[in-house]
């Protein structure tokens, strides 16, 4: 079983006769000329919610935010019923516009749905435009829009000031995607001639590592050397779903493998996004967060790498960037190493107070030997912003974390820090591991660590589909 991201199935189904006919003829899909949002999660683009192809979708960075699709011509809009996938409840309301978005009515008004059908009969009238509007409580997901239509009309006119109302296109944007804005820090950099942003499209600066890639690749090991690693994925494959069952997928399944939500290519086919949600399936039952995480190998990629913590010289280098956390607890793993128990190095991010998920300043931490011990490496990380860390293991279990950020120029160094109490044997990890869990997940299904511990109590109580997300774009053993 795939679970996929909580979605949002959109229909717009329009009757009406023929004029001077007896027969009726059959609705015809009526084209979509563009589709933009007001925010955007990452990949997500508003496009994904117009290209005919269920495998993708659309989705906001924050509560709140709308998507506005245009039509190819005039279209006179009856009614309209929205497909709803999960469990997640929104509160939404749909406007219509004859003058591409110059002027909006209200059609339907702060209603909500639930899973399966929500059908909503509107006023009969033209429109060239519509625009899904989110609840301030509600973060949409739309997997696909369509329209069917018996005839064009006339009733619509073509204004120069197309979504003008909604914010889109604004050069100010801090929207998480950064299109057509010129100081946006967003992940992806497009139209930004100083940023130094993950996928390095127009970019002369980039420090991307793998831009040979680009175009080429299908899996993403055809873009990072996972041959001495496995993945774990916050999904359960077993039948019924076992929460406490995550997915492993090991060598030589890993050369070929790859998921549409959790583990799969960027668009520009140069790194690899690892996605974790706060009620996906998880390793054990004694565990409260989920992950979407790289576990160090060895030999073929079969067996579990356990080298020596004390009498080796080992690292670890990645080049990646943190493109979402959750709003509530926005905290996340993005490098670890651990012995038979222990956390004995991790890289962590903690995001602030009220944060939005997409484009927070928090900071980044290396915490040693089960967080006795903490050395500050960015004060000032923003989401988004490329990083290279380099993890270092000296004999005696001497470890050393060198950091810098891409975009800011911060660098910073633990110095040697000496690991201890230690049991077993080490190994690395990386990828991202949520440091937020909700007490239901995305299975019905009561997470007792985290009922128990209070993880999500109060203000961290969390939508099971709240979600941190990293891009990597290598990762280099030594």
């Amino acid at each position: 079983m795939n679970t996929k991201f909580s979605k949002l199935y959109f229909t717009i189904a329009v009757s009406a006769a023929i004029i001077g006919s007896a027969s009726v003829a059959l609705p015809a899909v009526v084209s979509f000329s563009d589709a933009t949002a007001t925010s955007t999660s990452g990949s997500f683009v508003a496009d994904n919610a117009i290209d005919k192809n269920k495998n993708t979708h659309w989705e906001a960075a924050a509560r709140g935010a709308s998507i506005t699709a245009r039509f190819g011509s005039c279209q006179r809009v009856d009614d309209l019923v929205l497909n709803w996938y999960g469990t997640n409840k929104y509160r939404y309301s749909v406007q219509l516009s004859k003058d591409n978005g110059a002027t909006w009515t209200t059609v339907v008004s702060n209603t909500s749905g639930k899973g399966n059908k929500d059908a909503q009969n509107v006023t009969d009238q033209p429109a060239n435009a519509i625009k899904i509007v989110g609840d301030t409580d509600s973060r949409l997901r739309i997997d696909e829009l369509k329209v069917n239509s018996l005839r064009s009309t006339n009733g619509c006119t073509n204004s120069g000031t197309s979504n003008s109302s909604n914010g889109e296109n604004n050069d100010t944007s801090n929207s998480s995607n950064g299109e057509n804005n010129d100081t946006s820090n967003s992940s992806n950099g497009e139209n930004s001639d100083t940023s130094n942003f993950s996928n390095g499209e127009n970019n002369d600066t980039s420090n991307s590592s793998n831009g040979e890639n680009s175009g080429n690749a299908q899996y993403p090991a055809d873009v990072l050397d996972l041959s001495k690693w496995k993945i774990t994925l916050p999904i359960s494959l077993n039948s019924p779903p076992n929460s406490n069952k995550a997915t492993e997928i090991k060598q030589p399944q890993l050369k070929t493998y790859t998921n549409s939500e959790y583990f799969r290519l960027n668009a520009a086919k140069n790194g690899v996004l690892l996605k974790a949600i706060a009620g996906g399936a998880r390793t054990s039952t004694n565990t409260a967060y989920p992950r979407s995480e790289l576990r160090e190998m060895q030999g073929d990629g079969t067996e579990s790498a356990a080298w020596s913590c004390t009498n080796t010289d080992h690292g670890m280098y990645l080049e990646q960037t943190l493109l979402h956390t959750t709003t509530n607890k926005p905290e996340a793993t993005i490098a670890q190493i651990h012995d038979s128990k222990n956390d004995l190095m991790m890289v962590k991010y903690f995001g602030p107070d009220f944060a939005n998920g997409s484009t927070d300043i928090g900071k980044l931490e290396a915490r040693f030997n089960n967080d006795t011990t903490t050395k500050l490496l960015d004060n000032t990380y923003k989401i988004g912003d490329p990083m290279t860390i380099d993890i270092g293991v000296r004999s005696g279990g001497n470890v050393t974390v060198t950091y810098k950020n891409l975009r800011s120029g911060v660098t910073s160094s633990t110095g040697t820090v000496k690991m201890t109490g230690i049991i077993g044997s080490c190994y690395f990890k990386a990828g991202i591991y949520i440091q937020a869990c909700s007490k239901t997940d995305i299975y019905g299904n009561t997470n007792i660590v985290c009922a128990n511990k209070n993880l999500s109590a109060n203000k961290y109580e969390t939508d099971p589909y709240a979600y941190a997300e990293i891009e990597v774009r290598k990762i280099t053993l030594r």
